[in-house]
């Protein structure tokens, strides 16, 4: 039988110590990291800028990076709806109909507010639909990579987030930093945009004495790249000018190169009534004064949709027309008619018979007596002279 040697019991104190120094160690690292899974944080961000008729198209920022399993949320801050939308919706589709998809929540109508909440792989479709100013929009990460995202109603209005496993991500500060940038830049932008349209409303003489007035349905940007990251645009949802006067007879041509009706309520309709994608175009293009006149949607981008509009004004008046897709963001625009001079008659004249002038006024008959005894002196005097 082997025989073993005794163990002093100072050392097996030290072991015992040693061990349960590296069982605490590996507990409190444990947790540390449990802590650190669990601590996914939340990015806030914007969507659109300006109240009214100004429309500031860009997201806020525009590009961000996050965790994976970090999370942004996105609320609409503009009075005009966004939406934020991950991937493709159905085929054969356009994307203003495309619908929500992949989010816990309904979107609620104004003036209420909604708050979605949905996860993205980096796969799929993912759609809020339209989110109205208030409304948010919050999306978990589940795998890394680059996911643009695009607004379904606004062509050129995109943005992206870079999902990283480990590393620098965007904080909270920069996020805002980046989005007071892009922010700037659009509402520094509005008076030069809304001068440059004005520049370019014209009147055409034509032979019958009337005029044909080219005007605008709104002004808008070239989307590109924003400062805070990220494309975008603005646009202003004004008729411009607001207010035009005319000539009876004449008649208004409306551009549009954003997406706007022209629309004249009937007598009495409020224009909240008029849906802008169910309303016919109207045919008649002499305007009555009393009946509704309607572009129906105009420059939507679909094959052969029309972007202008004219309307001729044969009456005097004053007429008061909407935009029925932005009306509720106070786009109102005003046609005032003057009426048209009364003909002017000359005079008939005889030439030739002299008429005597009548008591109020004309050349006395002395002036003309004295006038006809020195043309008769001049006579004579000429006369003599040439007997001499």
């Amino acid at each position: 039988m082997p025989v073993h040697a005794a163990v002093p019991r100072q050392s097996i104190e030290r072991r015992r110590a040693l061990l349960v120094s590296a069982l605490t160690l590996g507990l409190l690292l444990s947790i540390s990291f449990a802590g650190t899974a669990q601590a996914a944080s939340t990015l806030n961000a914007g969507i659109g800028v300006g109240s009214g008729t100004t429309a500031g198209n860009v997201y806020l920022p525009g590009d961000m990076t996050i965790l994976v399993g970090d999370s942004v949320k996105w609320t609409t801050e503009s009075d005009e709806p966004h939406s934020v939308t991950f991937g493709s919706g159905p085929a054969g589709v356009p994307p203003p109909n495309w619908p929500a998809a992949g989010f816990t929540g309904t979107v609620a109508p104004p003036p209420a507010t909604s708050a979605l909440t949905g996860t993205y792989s980096g796969t799929g479709f993912l759609n809020t639909e339209l989110l109205f100013k208030g409304s948010s929009a919050t999306v978990t990460f589940t795998t890394a990579g680059t996911f643009p995202f695009i607004c379904q109603i606004h062509p050129g209005m995109s943005g992206s987030v870079n999902v990283v496993a480990s590393g620098a991500t965007t904080t909270q500060a920069d996020a805002d930093a980046k989005a007071a940038l892009t922010r700037s830049a659009i509402l520094g932008a509005v008076d030069s945009l809304e001068a440059a349209t004005t520049a370019q409303v014209s009147e055409t003489k034509r032979s019958d004495g009337t005029s044909l007035w080219n005007i605008f349905t709104n002004s808008i940007q070239t989307p590109g790249p924003q400062p805070g990251g990220g494309t975008g645009f603005l646009e202003l949802l004004r008729f411009v000018p607001p207010s035009l006067q005319i000539g009876a007879g004449d008649t208004v041509k409306w551009t549009a190169t954003g997406v706007h009706t022209v629309t004249f309520p009937a007598a009495g309709q409020d224009p909240a009534t008029i849906d802008p994608f169910t309303a016919p175009a109207t045919t008649n293009d002499t305007y009555d004064g009393t009946s509704l006149y309607n572009s129906a949607l105009l420059a939507t981008g679909a094959p052969g949709a029309p972007s202008t509009y004219e309307l001729t004004f044969p009456d005097a008046g004053t007429f008061r027309y909407v935009c029925a897709l932005h009306g509720f963001l106070g786009q109102a625009g005003t046609i005032n008619v003057a009426a048209a001079p009364p003909e002017v008659t000359p005079p008939a004249t005889d030439v030739g018979r002299l008429t005597a002038p009548s008591s109020g006024g004309g050349v006395p008959w002395i002036a003309l007596g004295f006038l006809a005894l020195l043309g008769l002196s001049v006579a004579a005097w000429t006369l003599t002279l040439r007997r001499r």
